[in-house]
């Protein structure tokens, strides 16, 4: 089954390559998934299973669509990192896309309009694909459903 991801309109340039990512990570994991009308909404969740905050490693990434009449939109790409030191660590977003609010934030910086974040976007697309294609994440992904 694959998601008809819409991306008419949106500001950031995401890729076919992007698109067919996730609909292979879905399909690999609900295989008789039907049918998609029943979808209220996805989140995808790469993970490093060796990301540490002694150690590092890949960031983990959350990527978020929901319905919108004859398809899936994007309402965020996330990607996190841990902060702090000792027991006050713990994973903080350092970059998010968030499609709804048409804004980038990136930690310690302003937040901007997407429009503004087109570069940072690319490079974010072009890094995640290839770190995922290197087989360093373990996806998680949740679908809703209506009650």
């Amino acid at each position: 089954m694959k998601l008809p991801i819409l991306t008419d309109g949106l500001v950031l340039p995401v890729s076919h390559q992007l698109i067919e990512l996730l609909n292979d990570e879905l399909d690999k994991a609900h295989p008789s998934l039907d049918p998609v009308s029943d979808i209220t909404s996805v989140v995808f969740n790469f993970r490093d299973p060796n990301y540490s905050p002694e150690l590092g490693g890949y960031h983990p990434v959350e990527i978020g669509l929901s319905r919108h009449k004859a398809g899936f939109e994007f309402d965020y790409l996330t990607d996190f990192s841990y902060v702090g030191t000792g027991w006050a660590t713990e994973l903080a977003k350092e970059i998010d896309f968030d499609i709804h609010s048409d804004l980038c934030e990136v930690r310690y910086g302003k937040s901007v309009a997407l429009v503004k974040a087109k570069d940072l976007f690319s490079l974010f697309q072009e890094n995640f694909i290839a770190y995922y294609q290197m087989g360093v994440f373990s996806v998680q992904i949740t679908l809703e459903t209506p009650s």
